[in-house]
């Protein structure tokens, strides 16, 4: 899959992302916090090629599914679990528009907002999707899929709940059907959340003020303040480190399915990179997965 081929409008989408998510973004009962930090800042760091598309793995899931469902006129039913934007629905729809394939594509999250925005885009591109807002642990359709795909979202559970969210995606499928999905991994590391760094929130704060000057004829933004953005999005994120691809193969076989292709590859990061973190552009190490519930 070559990268222009795969319309990602992000100069629109972006500013839209921006504004929905002081609407729609949840609010935390006990904090009073939204999300909005993380889903109003996001696109714009993709737009300035600091946050990772798709994880990296974008031609992975295109390519995957095409490979994996028949070509029939039978609609196969796609289930994308946890989207922080429109990007994984829009891979989806990609794959399956190049052969005219049908397609009945549901995107499950606990936030509005990359819902609200996957509707944008499947409207924009004449597409229908379905979407619901559920924590995916505890979601339930009447219909079984026969894919569950996602990306980069193993990291958003502790131990114990990814063993929860694997039996979610079984209890989801179809006997035969498929989980796809990519996540960084982080060999060495401890299972404890990692965030930036004091030094990384700095640094990254600082490579996104001189980025966002750069991008100010194109978005109208004050760089000062999209490095406020930064510097919140800095402390606030944290993920819960997968260490290697055979933590993966265990969690996958202990809830009852079969792995039929593990692979571990390590994604460049762009010329010039200054700045590493978790979700960042950087060059790091995945894991790509396709299974099979039995």
């Amino acid at each position: 899959m070559s990268a222009c081929e795969l319309e990602e409008p992000l100069i629109e989408s972006a500013p839209i992302a921006h504004r929905v998510a002081q609407q729609l973004c949840m609010r935390d009962p006990a904090t009073g916090e939204t999300c909005a930090w993380y889903h109003g800042f996001w696109q714009y760091l993709r737009a300035m090629g600091l946050g990772k598309t798709s994880g990296g793995q974008g031609a992975f899931f295109v390519d995957t599914l095409r490979a994996i469902v028949p070509r029939t006129d039978a609609v196969a039913r796609v289930l994308i679990s946890g989207s922080g934007d429109y990007s994984m629905p829009a891979h989806v729809l990609f794959a399956f528009a190049r052969d005219a394939r049908p397609v009945d594509l549901t995107v499950v999250d606990h936030c509005e907002t990359p819902l609200y925005l996957s509707r944008w885009y499947a409207g924009r591109r004449g597409a229908t999707i379905t979407t619901a807002r559920s924590d995916i642990l505890s979601y339930e359709n009447p219909a079984p899929f026969d894919v569950v795909l996602t990306n980069s979202f193993l990291g958003y559970f502790d131990a114990d709940s990814r063993q929860r969210l694997v039996a979610a995606w079984h209890r989801l499928l179809r006997p035969g059907g498929k989980a796809v999905f990519s996540n960084r991994i982080r060999p060495g590391a401890s299972p404890a959340a990692v965030g930036f760094g004091p030094e990384q929130t700095r640094r990254f704060s600082e490579t996104v003020r001189a980025e966002a000057k750069r991008w100010q004829p194109v978005f109208g933004f004050d760089p000062d303040h999209v490095a406020t953005w930064a510097h919140t999005y800095g402390e606030r994120f944290r993920s819960y480190p997968i260490r290697s691809a055979d933590e993966v193969v265990t969690l996958l076989r202990d809830g009852g399915f079969v792995t039929d292709h593990v692979e571990t590859v390590t994604t460049a990061a762009p010329e010039g990179q200054s700045v590493a973190g978790p979700s960042m552009a950087d060059g790091a190490a995945y894991v790509r997965v396709i299974a099979t519930r039995p």
